[in-house]
Parts: structure tokens; sequence; C-alpha cells
């Protein structure tokens, strides 16, 4: 746990010092929440959302030079990316289907030699394998992870660096659309897992049971959408070498542990690190959309308008 929350707080350093060099002239977002807010609201007047472009009824833009965004544009360019995820494969080109396909037929493959993985770890038990394992397992559980994603994107706007709650926003996107996708397909699958000795061909379709929900492998899922996104990012050799590598790791301890077989883990990593890819994409693309959010103050409280126009 230690070792994981270091290497965090390395990578929050380095996506703060991109952020102080890129955006050195922007204004802190903390300084403009405060300024925004600490004038007096009167019932049926338009709040201004931290932003001098927001207000009620106003299709804010985000600017490209300096990339501000308040939290409820937060939200709705999460939202647009989901709208893009799901109708990216209407989009599709042949390159597009020639990956998949062959990811498709590499999951085939692996699942043939699932046995066979299975057995190969499990007779080589050892010290070293059992404190990657902890390190892998850490690494993909969804409220590290979650946690870590979630401090980065509020660091960004505590100390005012835009590039830092960008990307803490592209990896709670992530997260979520690629966890998202795997809860999915293990309800409708309903694959047992290693240990309850079934085999590797039995499936229960449309199961909530643990037991039944092994493919694809979430940890691997969470590990790779997470270095997917960091990755693409940080925009660095070393870094993605470190991340993917870290990401390894959890595919190691998810058949060593025997909570999954391999063709799970692989399913899961590709899941995670194709959404992870993805995100970072049609986040990016949203910069240069209207965001069509308001907040609307009544007499008895205050809600929020999200609006998507096609």
């Amino acid at each position: 746990m230690q070792i994981i929350l270091v290497i965090a707080i390395m990578l929050l350093s380095f996506v703060d010092i991109n952020a102080q060099s890129q955006y050195m002239h922007s204004q802190s977002i903390s300084h403009k929440f405060i300024n925004e807010f600490i004038s007096e609201l009167k019932p049926g007047t338009p709040i201004k959302l931290f932003n001098r472009s927001s207000s009620i009824g106003i299709a804010s833009k985000i600017e490209k030079d300096t990339l501000t965004t308040t939290i409820p544009q937060d939200i709705s360019i999460g939202f647009n990316t989901g709208i893009n995820l799901v109708s990216s494969p209407g989009n599709f080109d042949s390159n597009d289907w020639f990956y998949g396909g062959a990811t498709i037929a590499a999951t085939g493959l692996t699942f043939l030699l699932d046995d066979e993985i299975r057995s190969s770890l499990n007779r080589n038990h050892s010290k070293a394998l059992d404190n990657i394992g902890e390190i892998g397992h850490r690494y993909g559980d969804l409220y590290y992870m979650g946690g870590i994603s979630a401090g980065i994107y509020l660091g960004g706007k505590i100390f005012g660096s835009e590039s830092a709650s960008v990307t803490g926003r592209m990896l709670i996107e992530g997260l979520f659309y690629a966890g998202a996708t795997t809860i999915i397909l293990k309800t409708v699958l309903g694959r047992s897992r290693p240990y309850m000795n079934e085999g590797n061909t039995n499936f229960k379709w449309f199961q909530t049971t643990n037991d039944y929900n092994s493919m694809p492998s979430g940890h691997c899922t969470v590990a790779f959408a997470f270095s997917s996104v960091l990755a693409e990012r940080l925009d660095n050799i070393y870094a993605s070498i470190l991340l993917y590598g870290l990401a390894s790791t959890t595919i190691i301890q998810r058949i060593y542990s025997d909570n999954h077989w391999a063709s799970d883990c692989l399913a899961g990593s590709v899941i995670g690190y194709v959404i992870g890819k993805a995100v970072v994409k049609f986040d990016d693309l949203q910069r240069d959309k209207n965001i069509n959010l308001s907040a609307v103050y009544l007499p008895n409280g205050a809600g929020i308008n999200l609006q998507y126009i096609f």
C-alpha cells in the first residue's frame, strides 16, 4: 500500500509540474471559486459557476487556451464523453474492426491456455510473487485507485492546477465507464471462478454472485484504465513503462490468487486500456464544444439542468 501511495504522490507531482509549465498564466480555480460565491445570492437570480462566462441559461464554452473548467462543466464533459463512447462503434473504420477481431482471437487463444497457465502459477508460489501480488491487488482495487483519482482531481482544483484536475477527471471517467462495461459483462456471462473447480468452460448466464462473476477481471480493468489514462496524459515513455508494469502485476496477482482465468485478465485489461485511451480522446474533444449545463436557483433550493445537443 505504501509503495502505491508513494508512486501516486510522485505522479501527481509530475502532473503538477507539467501544469505549472503549461498553464502558469491561468487563474487559480480556488480563487475564482471564492470570488464567485462570496457575493450574496437572491432568489430567482442566476448562480455564477466559478467562471466569468457561466450563468443560468447560458451554455458556456471552455477556452482552449486556458482550459479553465468548472465542476458542473466537468460533469457535463464526463456525460458527453460517455455519449461518445456508447456511439463510437458506429464510427469504426476497417482498422478498428481489425484490432477488435484480433483482440477476440487473442482472448480465444488464451481461453485454450487457461488451465495450463493456472497450473503453472499455482505450482510456483514464492515470497517474491506474494509481494508482487500484493502490489497488483492494491493497484487494481477500485477503492484505492478511485481515491487516488479523486485526490488528483480535487488537488488540481484546490491548488489551481488545471492540468491535474483534467487528469483526475479523465481518470474518474475511465474507471467509471470501463468499470460499468465490465460489471455488465460479468453479470451477463456468469463465468465460474477457477477456485470453484468447475472448469473454464462453465458459464451460467445472468449471475450476480461473486463466484460466477469471473469474466472479465474487474481488477485488471481498473489497473489498465488507470494506467492508460495517466500514460496518455503524462506522455512520457518512462512513466508509461512504470504504469503498464504496475498494471501487469495485477494480471499476475489475479491468476496467482486463483480468482481469475488468464482469459478473464486479458479481457479486463483490454477493456480498461481501450476505454481509458478513448476517454482521453473524447474528453479532449469537449474543449471545442459548447457545454450546455446550467444551474438553477429557486426560493426553495437549487438544481442543475443538463442538456446534450445532438
